[in-house]
């Protein structure tokens, strides 16, 4: 089953896919030809995806799904659905973009067609690698994350395993994420989301669209076992809440070399570089940081803030 996909204008596959780290993880990949490889849950089915910029088209993206059981109205209308919430498709970005391009160190953000942050089709995925990411070594995080999807990840009809369900994960025991998963301090965590999400199935999906000002999103999520305030604000900026930071020991030591500082630079200096950006402060900070990396291809990395 194919499916075309409509995109915004100056929308740029790759930009969106690498904007991420979420692409090196499980159930994703990133073919050599720059689509974007998932296992997705479609309908209660376990369903291999691909979404790829068609060769020749202007616009316009395709998603391929394989699933068992064949296409319906109903399988064609969740997969585009997941196509647009991996892709955050529903982000309007061009209040960002009016603000980037009166800077002249985020002026390239327009022309990459950056801004949009690649997301897992659920706020519990997102959530769960979250976690998987706290106070340790990416290396460490695919590790955690592969272990959870080869052992409870369910089965696509091509044989790859996708993300596995909160009920799934609520079904093993802590001891599983301490031996198998070898996730440590975080075992805990790691269950009791996946119990709390299992009882309440849309709890965490309904945090997309609630209306709560995001001061009160952020306090309601570090309520949960093991999201301290880096894991709520990088969990909000994937919900498209950009006015927390998510500052890490990663963020911090990026933002001091990008300034030929030797010395760390305190989380009060770097919030002033940002401010300017208001409700974008927390994606502002991400682009700049980010700004090397190849999806963006825009060269010489100039500070956001050099005057700070």
């Amino acid at each position: 089953m194919r499916l075309p996909i409509t995109v915004p204008p100056n929308f740029r596959l790759d930009t969106v896919v690498r904007s991420h780290g979420w692409y090196d993880l499980p159930p994703f990949s990133r073919g050599e030809d720059g689509s974007l490889r998932l296992v997705a849950s479609i309908e209660g089915r376990a369903a291999s995806c691909t979404v790829y910029e068609p060769s020749g088209a202007t616009t316009g993206l395709e998603i391929e799904v394989v699933i068992e059981g064949g296409s319906s109205p109903e399988v064609q209308a969740a997969a585009e659905a997941t196509a647009r919430a991996v892709l955050a498709l529903d982000w309007e970005i061009e209040p960002l973009h009016a603000l980037t391009d009166a800077d002249p160190s985020l002026a390239w953000v327009r022309a990459a067609g950056a801004g949009r942050l690649l997301r897992a089709p659920t706020v519990f995925e997102d959530l769960t690698k979250l976690i998987c990411t706290t106070n340790c070594t990416w290396d460490a995080t695919r590790r955690m994350v592969g272990a959870l999807v080869e052992h409870l990840g369910p089965v696509a009809p091509d044989g790859r395993r996708g993300f596995p369900s909160p009920s799934d994960m609520a079904a093993v025991p802590e001891s599983f994420y301490r031996d198998v998963v070898r996730a440590g301090y975080r075992a805990r965590s790691l269950r009791e989301l996946a119990e709390r999400t299992a009882r309440e199935p849309e709890a965490l999906e309904r945090l997309r669209n609630v209306p709560w000002p995001s001061f009160d999103l952020r306090r309601a999520l570090l309520t949960l076992h093991g999201v301290g305030p880096y894991a709520a604000e990088h969990l909000m900026r994937l919900l498209g809440r950009h006015d927390f930071l998510a500052l890490d020991s990663w963020c911090r030591a990026k933002f001091a070399r990008l300034r030929d500082s030797r010395r760390p630079i305190s989380d009060v200096r770097i919030a002033r570089a940002y401010s300017r950006y208001g409700a974008f402060q927390g994606l502002a900070m991400w682009l700049d940081l980010t700004r090397d990396w190849p999806c963006y291809a825009v060269g010489e990395v100039v500070s956001a803030a050099a005057d700070v």
